[in-house]
């Protein structure tokens, strides 16, 4: 069973993670908006593939696009990440599977900070989103959160992708309080909606 990080660490790399060859190494990216997720890439994610792997990740910023990337070339993490079920190369969505037990906040966590949502439902209530073009991680998410005591809408499709909610408000709090989202832009959008702020 992979650790508390090691399985946010996949979550991330599930979310907005690649693995691509090159001649001699492979490149790890995560892929962010640079307004909206640089404090998260830099403060968190950067800190926590060093303490895992003793990797320091590099960023990079993609002139005239509104991305951001750290990266680094590591042929042995790239192996290790991809015994766990993250493949190397062009990653099909539909066909992501975890291949290692996970601790399932923690993964949830990675996923929901790099892929997830919360935005407003009307006044100053919130609604939780995944969405995603695997429907296997999807459910695997909702089977998690449901064991949590979570009561998530029924997945979804949505155009090519799939989808399901966290709408009661008090799972939305509850959701904060088990999982922990990292990524500032997500507790600051709570917070906003609550204070019915625009």
């Amino acid at each position: 069973m992979l650790t508390e990080e090691e399985s946010e660490i996949l979550g991330i790399v599930f979310g907005d993670g690649s693995l691509s060859r090159t001649e001699r190494s492979v490149q790890i990216a995560i892929t962010g908006n640079k307004f909206d997720d640089e404090i998260y890439l830099l403060r968190h994610v950067r800190p926590l593939f060093h303490g895992v792997f003793g990797l320091e990740l590099t960023s990079r910023y993609r002139r005239g696009e509104n991305t951001m990337d750290l990266y680094r070339y590591s042929k042995e993490v790239a192996l290790t990440l991809q015994s766990w079920g993250m493949p190397i190369g062009l990653k099909k969505l539909e066909n992501l599977i975890l291949k290692l037990a996970v601790e399932g906040r923690s993964f949830i966590r990675g996923v929901f900070d790099t892929d997830g949502s919360v935005y407003r439902k009307y006044g100053p209530y919130a609604q939780i989103q995944f969405k995603t073009v695997s429907k296997n991680l999807m459910s695997f998410i909702r089977d998690k959160l449901t064991k949590l005591g979570l009561h998530p809408t029924r997945i979804r499709p949505d155009e090519t992708k799939h989808r399901f909610l966290l709408c009661r408000q008090k799972e939305v709090e509850t959701f904060f309080r088990l999982v922990k989202p990292s990524n500032p832009k997500h507790l600051e959008r709570l917070k906003r909606i609550r204070l019915s702020i625009p």
